[in-house]
């Protein structure tokens, strides 16, 4: 009876210990896994925390539909705090003032890009080109000059500091918004760079526009577009005769190059 009693009592001992065992591991087990899950929720969560600190940005939003030639105001635009991930170098700091250099929908993000300080001209159109080399080397609204480089080598500035646009079905192809002015200047370069063997339209960019200065060679247009603006553009009608001058002596010098490389002097 004692022996049975000691058996008994023993095999209770060992169930509880058993139990007491099964209690910590599981314990221990579940403080482990939640310890690990914490670790993992803390890593994604700093790991969240640090995305929304890097995409908080301070911009200029639209506060409607603004067109191209729109002055921006405190009632088209407001300065807000959000979520981007958009290169805060490309969006515009200041824009009360400035103009929209392109169409705007409502809520959109103002960039550098489409605000520019220079006026809208009445006169200005869009005006499209096809044989203007290097036009794929440049991104859309970068600022270039248009020149053109004779067979000679002699080189001038067609058109300064101009806005580019490029059509998305062709990146070769470019168009940018002239005056009355710039597009008879630009008809005089094509007929050159059509006329003059060799002679080619190219552009060039700027490092800041905005901080350097114009080109200093002006281009010499044809003789009947100096005409066509002297009828119109006083500045020019006081340098007619100067201007009809240089471009005579550079369709001469045109005209000799051409003569001397085919008699093979050059």
């Amino acid at each position: 009876m004692r022996r049975l009693r000691k058996s008994v009592r023993k095999k209770i001992i060992i169930g509880i210990l058993a139990a007491t065992v099964q209690v910590l591991l599981f314990v221990v087990c579940r403080s482990g896994a939640g310890y690990v899950s914490e670790q993992k929720y803390q890593a994604l969560l700093e790991e969240k925390e640090g995305r929304i600190k890097a995409a908080a940005r301070t911009g200029y939003v639209t506060l409607r539909e603004i067109k191209a030639g729109e002055r921006f105001s405190e009632e088209n635009v407001e300065r807000r705090q959000f979520l981007s991930e958009q290169n805060p170098e490309a969006l515009a700091t200041v824009v009360v003032g400035s103009i929209a250099c392109a169409d705007l929908r409502e809520g959109e993000l103002v960039t550098k890009s489409v605000c520019t300080d220079k006026e809208v001209l009445p006169s200005e159109r869009k005006c499209v080109f096809y044989q203007i080399d290097h036009t794929e080397k440049f991104e859309e609204y970068d600022v270039v000059d248009v020149r053109i480089r004779y067979a000679n080598g002699e080189n001038y500035c067609v058109l300064k500091k101009k806005s580019l646009h490029k059509l998305p079905s062709d990146t070769e192809v470019c168009f940018f918004f002239l005056t009355e002015e710039e597009q008879l200047l630009m008809s005089a370069a094509q007929y050159d760079a059509e006329v003059y063997e060799g002679a080619r339209l190219y552009l060039v960019g700027f490092r800041e526009e905005r901080l350097q200065e114009d080109a200093v060679s002006t281009y010499l247009p044809t003789l009947q577009v100096i005409s066509q603006l002297c009828t119109w553009e006083t500045g020019y009608v006081s340098e007619q005769e100067e201007w009809c001058r240089l471009r005579r002596e550079l369709e001469e010098r045109l005209t000799r190059y051409t003569e001397q490389r085919r008699e093979g002097i050059l």
